[in-house]
């Protein structure tokens, strides 16, 4: 009799087992009959996702919001000149744009874009349309008064005084 009464369990055991083969049972119901279909939209938060497990074909892009600032970095503009010794011969090298040009005339190289620039921020430098090392010196911006889509570039030697020269232009726009 002493040796039945070891063998037999605890009401405690008798709960944790009963607990067990309760939640075994629930995991396996729920592995036969649960699946992508039964699950209803929006139930599942974006914590729960596994890392890249979303592709273009689940995630509807009309939903999406603008990145607050890519609005900024499709407003920017840039252009390379190539302006060497001799008035009126600047031509543009490379530029964001198609659309962009460069000309010469009374002593400055203006660069044209296809839209109002007067209210963008707007750098130069000097520096070559190649890769040579550029002469010291620097570049004086300013918007047009005659034309509301031109940037005026102004480049100097190191004393200040008018010399032609390459220069890399950027523009910014709000």
């Amino acid at each position: 009799m002493r040796s039945l009464r070891k063998l037999r369990p605890t009401p405690s055991m008798a709960v944790a087992l009963t607990a067990l083969l309760v939640a075994l049972g629930g995991t396996a119901y729920a592995a036969q009959h649960i699946n992508g279909g039964a699950i209803m939209k929006q139930t599942i938060g974006a914590g729960k996702l596994k890392h890249k497990t979303l592709t273009g074909y689940q995630i509807n892009t009309n939903k999406l919001g603008t990145v607050p600032l890519a609005k900024v970095a499709t407003h920017t503009f840039w252009a390379v000149v190539h302006n060497p010794g001799n008035p009126g011969n600047a031509v543009l090298a490379r530029a964001s744009g198609p659309e962009i040009a460069a000309t010469e005339a009374g002593g400055a190289v203006t660069v044209t874009f296809p839209f109002n620039v007067s209210t963008c921020a707007n750098v130069a430098e000097r520096n070559n349309a190649g890769t040579a090392t550029p002469n010291a010196g620097y570049a004086q911006t300013n918007t047009s008064p005659a034309n509301p889509n031109t940037i005026e570039v102004h480049t100097r030697d190191k004393e200040g005084k008018n010399e032609d020269a390459d220069f890399h232009l950027i523009v910014v726009c709000p």
